[in-house]
């Protein structure tokens, strides 16, 4: 039986690889069966900030901006938490992600910028 821990390192590789899809399958066995806290929203967050990469690599750029919103609304959240030991750094992938969101809301309904693999953050 896989751990948590060993399920959470392979969705980092996946998100890491940007098989945002993929990646999104393995979060979400690990945060649905938990209770509420901040180690769910945390693996939410997470995902949802995948999820909103995803879609823009795939030029939807409705569901890129509300999924990245909805994901760093979370991490923040946990960010701002001391009692909660995130096994990633959240600042930089906080702060870059943020600023390819403003770059999406810049846009304003003209054609979604091309988001570069070497943009997307990776997870340390």
């Amino acid at each position: 039986m896989t751990t948590p821990e060993a399920t959470l390192e392979a969705a980092i590789a996946l998100f890491n690889r940007q098989q945002f899809f993929e990646c999104h399958e393995v979060l979400e066995d690990l945060w649905r069966p938990l209770p509420a806290g901040p180690e769910k929203t945390f693996l939410q967050g997470l995902l949802q900030l995948g999820v909103g990469y995803y879609h823009w690599q795939r030029g939807n750029p409705v569901g890129a901006k509300s999924k990245l919103q909805a994901g760093l609304e979370k991490l923040e959240v946990v960010a701002s938490q001391q009692r909660y030991q995130v096994p990633i750094p959240l600042e930089p992938l906080i702060a870059q992600s943020q600023l390819l969101l403003n770059r999406l809301l810049e846009q304003q309904g003209q054609t979604l910028p091309i988001l570069l693999p070497e943009q997307i953050p990776k997870l340390e």
